[in-house]
């Protein structure tokens, strides 16, 4: 098999450390290097950085627009594939916006997870799973075999040192928000956390998106000449990465820095809201400590992280 084209449309962080699997078992199969096209929004240059499976990295626009600029979009992309006259292609995704130039394509061999029938009809067997585990599912019916290589890790033995101060006893990731804010806890929990970290000898490194400066600022600013602390909203993935793999442990909402510090083997403590999400990012690392905050008031999860912390450091 010459070339193998795997095209991932899916947003979040999260979802690339989801896919690892895959792209390890394909490339350890075939013994061939892959190229990947993957949604801009999700970092992917940045997030498998290290990594041997790929060859290439193409990023393209996933965005909705009108129907005439959609059609102009899908017929582009399915030019793109085409000129790699790929012997397989895998779509991980099921937007039709996807689908379609992939149909269409000239690619020997094409499979697309989780397919619509019609392009149109959901299969309703696979609405209760998360993204992880259509990922997961569909990876285990390649039939890989012996070379299906169920690995969520990052390669951390490339990641650059961060040039910072390693005298504090442990090193701490927090990060404030998450995906269009349907897994947040409350940012008077978080403040409160923070000031009892300060009482202890450790370095903590603040994240949350660039677009909530303005809000995150009134609540941190407290904080802001406390060498202690250093905001990183401004760092780019890679760097943040890096930050990551020099921590000891992430806190945050389940979001794309959670998993990120799963894949990174770090501790890690997350906090989600049954409403909006599930503890998806387990299928990662089975370690993680989670926290129900529909079911545990701010207090007892303060408590709880506190305790894990303290009593392994």
């Amino acid at each position: 098999m010459k070339n193998i084209l795997v095209i991932i449309g899916h947003r979040g962080i999260g979802d690339l450390i989801y896919h690892l699997p895959l792209l390890r078992s394909l490339h350890q199969t075939y013994k061939k290097k892959i190229i990947l096209i993957s949604n801009k929004v999700n970092k992917a240059k940045d997030v498998y950085r290290y990594e041997k499976f790929y060859s290439e990295i193409l990023e393209f626009d996933h965005n909705r627009y009108s129907f005439t600029k959609s059609i102009n979009k899908i017929l582009t992309f399915k030019s793109l594939i085409n000129s790699f006259n790929p012997d397989l292609t895998i779509l991980t995704s099921n937007s039709s916006r996807l689908v379609i130039p992939v149909y269409f394509s000239n690619s020997k061999k094409k499979i697309i997870f989780d397919k619509k029938k019609f392009f149109l009809i959901t299969n309703k067997g696979n609405t209760l799973l998360t993204s992880s585990e259509k990922l997961h599912k569909h990876t285990k019916k390649l039939c890989l075999e012996s070379n299906f290589i169920n690995n969520f890790y990052l390669d951390s033995t490339e990641i650059k040192r961060v040039k910072i101060n390693d005298d504090y006893s442990k090193k701490i990731f927090i990060n404030l928000d998450s995906h269009h804010d349907q897994n947040n806890w409350k940012i008077e929990n978080f403040i409160n956390l923070i000031k009892i970290f300060l009482t202890y000898d450790f370095k903590i490194f603040i994240n949350f998106s660039p677009s909530k400066f303005e809000y995150f600022n009134v609540h941190l600013n407290e904080f802001l000449n406390n060498n202690k602390i250093t905001l990183i909203y401004k760092k780019n993935i890679t760097e943040i990465i890096e930050i990551i793999n020099f921590c000891d442990v992430v806190v945050g909402n389940e979001s794309g820095p959670i998993c990120l510090g799963a894949s990174l083997k770090k501790e890690v403590h997350s906090i989600y809201l049954p409403k909006h999400t599930r503890p998806e990012s387990q299928i990662i690392n089975k370690e993680i400590n989670y926290y129900n905050a529909d079911l545990l008031n701010g207090e007892k999860i303060t408590n709880e992280i506190l305790r894990s912390i303290i009593n392994k450091d």
